[in-house]
């Protein structure tokens, strides 16, 4: 679960509190935003929650503030939580739970990051499929590592990934590209030979 998720559940849990214990008064739900503060002496996380909260519970949103800091819950992550006018809750994480968090990323190494959003569901992704008529360019390998790349986060996100790359070697398109390309190889080969009615025009079939 991300910090700013664990963050939000928390500060749900103290509002609930702050309501049951009188603190605060009822109000109806919000939603519950965790931002980066601008300013790093504000801590690392924030809500303004209070702010948007006063409309509703008609309290000064700094008291609303001070009684959900005074109603939050311990949590491992937190290493202090204060209210800051005109009404915000500012969260600063706990040093040795920053510190706890390397030995994680070192034990996951590459599994690091991997989330479970997509356990369960299967997805196709096809990339590349380049038109087998025609010419190689960059921005087909552009596609090949886009497409990859795709793949590969989504397969950590728990998808179970299927890749293709389309060939599409059937149909007349393919008619016409052989009897350009044997009426190419007849000139190299010294024939006079001409290009059949439609044909590839494309100098890649000299070469």
């Amino acid at each position: 679960m991300q910090i700013t998720q664990i963050l939000a559940n928390l500060v749900a849990e103290a509002l609930e509190s702050a309501q049951a214990t009188g603190a605060l008064p009822a109000a109806g739900e919000v939603e519950i935003k965790i931002e980066r503060p601008k300013l790093a002496e504000h801590g690392d996380f924030s809500t303004s929650l209070p702010l948007a909260l006063v409309r509703t519970m008609r309290v000064p949103p700094i008291q609303i503030a001070d009684a959900i800091v005074d109603a939050m819950p311990q949590h491992e992550m937190i290493g202090s939580a204060g209210s800051a006018s005109p009404g915000f809750v500012n969260f600063t994480l706990s040093m040795r739970w920053l510190q706890s968090q390397v030995n994680i990323v070192r034990s996951l190494g590459e599994k690091f990051g991997a989330v479970d959003s997509g356990l369960g569901k299967s997805v196709q992704v096809e990339f590349v499929s380049v038109n087998p008529t025609g010419p190689l360019h960059v921005g087909h390998a552009r596609g090949a590592v886009i497409g990859s790349s795709l793949a590969n986060v989504m397969e950590a996100a728990g998808y179970d990934v299927q890749r293709e790359y389309y060939v599409n070697d059937a149909g007349n398109q393919m008619r016409v590209f052989y009897d350009t390309l044997y009426s190419r190889y007849m000139q190299a080969s010294g024939r006079d030979e001409p290009l059949p009615d439609p044909a590839y025009p494309g100098e890649y079939l000299k070469e």
